[in-house]
């Protein structure tokens, strides 16, 4: 049965059991208030204090992770609408202004949320003996790679960094923290003390080198449908610290749990059972249970990742903190029931209102970009479509203009297996990049003079070979497929793909974040992208992962689902591309 949020009130403490059952202290029959529930501190009881109850400063109040229902001393109790809400918010702020006893009030309320949670013990003792055994039998079976935590600041990621190092029994383990640059600034002074109180952890930061706000700029900004800042900002940079280890292979422990969203309700339904530990292949869980949460090759390549956490509840983690004393992020103290990016599309409107109590400035910035984008794009009242949170629900680019757009594959002449496309970047050496994942160059049968490159298709690959001309400075690429083993119009699209990348490459770093084999090395600030052609087995990952653009930033500037129209920049003749499979 699930176990949910039940409240004793003889007892007045919180028991997490099926619902129907009895506290275990003293017996009588448990009241189910929620299916899961989170802590309230001091400037978050300060809100509620605003609206009449309070000051609850020796009360249990807990906040249902799924609703905006509170539970004071087990009674439930709600908040104005959203729209009250912010309304009330230039007011709130203030209020919240007047009193300067936070900190020293949240850390008697975490004493008493010890006191209250010690009946839930057992529980906390079942889940640290299930997620311990997880932990050691994945190690065991990926006794070779390196094994690693990706650390954000969170809740989340903070347990597992706990658990981890306490069921291995070990404080070396690698972690590595994605600096988004979009982070709060507890979470940074929570990531510093981290590491001062750690100093035996290897911890590294994996910062992004791009500016968000130059990029949202030039894209628009990421919404719920399209978040590019994800793998630019996050997964990007962390693959690249990763390629510095070389060809050694890394097993990461990740806080992801299936109860934060629908979307990670289906992560890591797969485990691996493979002895020869090769990428890209998976199996049923129900094949090793005791590999339940582990797959190979995610959203960085030469990784498999393993979610000891993912089936706890929000409750169970701040079950594990507050019993453990395990140091959180002050963010938690705010408000906030995730911390990550506070600009994140996915967050939802109370962390909006959160960010514009405790973060005024930053907020306004974010504002005024957002109705400037609305501006641009057309909108008739930009300062409604943001206050709405329209633009989280934007499809693609909707509006912005895709520079990556409009190249076409055309028939060369009378060479059926010939096509021609016209850049608007003269042609320079760094072209060669972006053609090695389309087969391997030979030197030999290429003709520099001619601008003439050979690349001998892989085995896998749909074609023998082929032959690029593409003279120094010129603005026309032309490909001829020898031996073509699928139609050349499908076959064009790959071509288009990567001469779009050469015209228009930001280094977003996205391809080398989806290469399972570590070939693509892409530094921002030096502007460089670089394919070892001796490590890329021409399966083509990076070339149609993000769909029929073929780019990261192409799908983000492209307009998809019920946003499209007649002044869409998706060519009407894209094809879907398969991913080429390796032998």
């Amino acid at each position: 049965m699930e176990t949910v949020f039940n409240w004793c009130l003889a007892c007045q403490h919180p028991v997490y059991k099926p619902e129907g059952s009895q506290c275990p202290k003293c017996g009588n029959a448990l009241k189910y208030l929620t299916t899961d529930a989170r802590p309230v501190f001091a400037r978050e009881r300060r809100i509620l204090q605003y609206y009449g109850f309070g000051p609850l400063t020796t009360d249990a109040v807990w906040r249902s992770s799924k609703s905006r229902f509170y539970f004071i001393n087990g009674k439930s109790v709600s908040l104005p609408s959203s729209a009250q809400l912010k309304d009330d918010l230039p007011r709130i702020a203030e209020f919240i202004k007047d009193s300067h006893h936070y900190d020293a009030l949240d850390e008697q309320l975490i004493i008493d949320y010890r006191h209250q949670l010690s009946v839930n013990r057992h529980h906390l003792l079942a889940l640290e003996d299930e997620a311990f055994r997880f932990i050691q039998e994945a190690a065991r079976r990926f006794s070779r790679r390196l094994f690693m935590v990706s650390f954000s600041g969170g809740k989340d990621s903070t347990v597992v960094s706990d658990v981890v190092r306490r069921a291995l029994g070990r404080s070396d383990v690698l972690h590595i923290f994605g600096d988004t640059t979009l982070e709060d600034e507890f979470t940074y002074e929570y990531v510093r003390q981290f590491q001062a109180d750690n100093p035996l952890i290897p911890f590294f930061n994996a910062k992004a080198e791009h500016d968000f706000h130059e990029l949202v700029e030039e894209m628009g900004p990421p919404s719920r449908i399209m978040r590019w800042c994800c793998t630019i900002f996050k997964a990007g940079p962390i693959n690249n610290l990763l390629q510095t280890l070389g060809d050694q292979k890394v097993l990461t422990f990740y806080g992801i749990r299936r109860k934060e969203s629908v979307r990670r309700s289906q992560y890591h339904k797969t485990s691996w059972n493979d002895d020869s530990d090769r990428l890209g292949v998976v199996v049923k869980v129900d094949q090793d249970q005791e590999l339940n949460a582990v797959t190979i090759g995610a959203k960085i390549g030469q990784q498999a990742t393993a979610s000891p956490i993912i089936d706890w509840s929000e409750f169970d983690v701040w079950l594990y903190i507050f019993l453990n004393e395990v140091a959180f992020n002050k963010s938690y103290r705010l408000g906030y029931s995730r911390v990550g990016c506070w600009l994140c599309p996915l967050n939802s409107e109370w962390s909006e209102m959160i960010g514009g109590i405790f973060f005024p400035e930053d907020a306004a910035q974010w504002r005024n970009q957002l109705v400037d984008f609305a501006r641009r794009i057309g909108k008739p009242d930009p300062e409604e479509y943001i206050d709405d949170r329209a633009w989280v629900k934007r499809f693609g680019g909707a509006g912005h203009p895709n520079r990556f757009s409009g190249l076409e594959a055309k028939p060369c002449g009378d060479m059926g297996n010939s096509v021609q496309i016209d850049v608007t970047r003269p042609v320079d050496v760094e072209l060669e990049e972006f053609l090695k994942p389309l087969g391997k160059i030979n030197r030999d049968r290429s003709r520099p003079a001619l601008g003439e490159i050979y690349l001998e298709g892989r085995p896998n690959q749909d074609w023998d070979a082929l032959i690029v001309q593409a003279p120094e400075h010129s603005t026309t690429i032309r490909y001829t497929v020898i031996n073509p083993k699928r139609n050349i119009n499908q076959l064009s699209n790959y071509f288009k793909h990567q001469s779009a990348k050469f015209q228009t490459c930001i280094q977003c770093t996205a391809c080398s974040a989806v290469c399972p084999h570590g070939a693509i090395t892409i530094k921002p600030d030096q502007r460089i992208y670089e394919i070892d052609q001796d490590v890329c087995t021409g399966c083509m990952e990076c070339v149609t992962h993000f769909g029929s653009t073929g780019c990261l930033v192409a799908k983000s500037l492209s307009v998809f689902g019920s946003a499209r129209d007649s002044q869409s920049n998706v060519s009407q003749d894209s094809i879907p591309l398969p991913m080429l499979q390796v032998g």
